[in-house]
């Protein structure tokens, strides 16, 4: 079943209908499935584990101060 095309998006009609949609759970629940969107989010921050955690060690300890610029060139 095919229907008109979608407004261009920010055109008057298509914030009309933005703003229908998100006013409404089930409206809002099948435009995010049908733009690929799911209820939970892929990303994680993940464990510790794995070639990257001494990377993710060394940049945590830089940005809050655990390690200064001084360690790094020894």
């Amino acid at each position: 079943m095919k229907g008109a095309p979608p407004p261009p998006k920010n055109s008057a009609q298509w914030k009309k209908n933005e703003k229908i949609i998100n006013e409404t759970p089930v409206l809002k629940q099948a435009r995010d499935i049908s733009e690929g969107f799911s209820g939970r989010g892929s990303v994680s921050s993940g464990s510790r584990v794995g070639g990257a955690s001494d990377a993710y060690k060394e940049g945590w300890d830089r940005i809050f101060g655990n390690k200064g610029t001084e360690d790094e060139k020894e």
